[in-house]
């Protein structure tokens, strides 16, 4: 048995979908039921919310390996903490966890957060595998709406590269690290194919759909200032 937290996410969602086409026994937990209520019939379902331990009991038993998608701002890592502890003593053998190439990067609050809960599962004594993927590309549909009211988006990062990768790669490779042996213990960095700027990324998104786009630089304090007015935590 195999469970996926995060299942209804992007990358946790493609990851049940990967399991279960090479029959694979799935296990999700989600706090809504109406929000697995899709996933194929096979798929297993515990309902509840991830802070609550007899839950989490529930959602280990019986589980081999055991996906996690690190909830980064959880107060005192709470919930990953009791996965990760309730998954030991249920004697799960191996642990992939979804992490970010971010915490290289030194100062970077993301990444000292999700080095935080590395640090939980290496001193676990389950087995572990930590992926490290860049940029989502999926992250570019946060410029839809814009793109559709304006023809524009609107880029902080001046002329900054990244790799941008699919979800639906992580999840492959997440796959291969909960199918296979040879993977405990290890970290990967994961990346997209080809280093893009934003404006470069626009330049793609306007041939594809057929539409002119301009990509208007702005100052990373007003990009902070739309982010914080849309929901993001002001601590970012």
């Amino acid at each position: 048995m195999i469970l996926v937290t995060g299942a209804t996410g992007n990358i946790g969602s493609e990851l049940v979908k990967l399991l279960v086409a090479k029959g694979l026994p799935v296990r999700v937990i989600s706090r809504d039921e109406k929000k697995v209520s899709h996933l194929d019939p096979a798929v297993e379902r515990v309902i509840g919310d991830r802070h609550d331990p007899s839950v989490v009991r529930k959602a280990v038993r019986g589980a081999d390996k055991v996906f996690m998608l690190a909830i980064v701002f959880d107060k005192n890592h709470e919930a990953d903490r009791l996965l990760i502890e309730e998954a030991k003593q249920a004697g799960t053998g191996h642990i992939v966890m979804v992490s970010s190439h971010a915490v290289a990067l030194e100062g970077n609050l993301i990444g000292r957060l999700h080095r935080e809960k590395e640090e939980l599962i290496e001193q676990s004594g389950v087995p572990w595998t930590v992926l490290h993927p860049g940029g989502f590309m999926s992250n570019s549909l946060q410029w839809a709406e814009v793109i559709k009211s304006q023809s524009k988006v609107f880029n902080p990062m001046g002329k900054g590269k990244t790799a941008p990768i699919s979800p639906y790669d992580i999840a492959a490779v997440a796959a291969v690290g909960l199918t296979s042996s040879g993977h405990e213990g290890k970290t990967y960095g994961l990346t997209g194919a080809e280093s893009l700027s934003n404006s470069e990324q626009v330049e793609i998104l306007s041939k594809v759909i057929g539409k002119p786009i301009e990509c208007v630089d702005i100052p990373v304090e007003v990009a902070a200032e739309r982010a914080i007015a849309s929901g993001l935590p002001e601590v970012l």
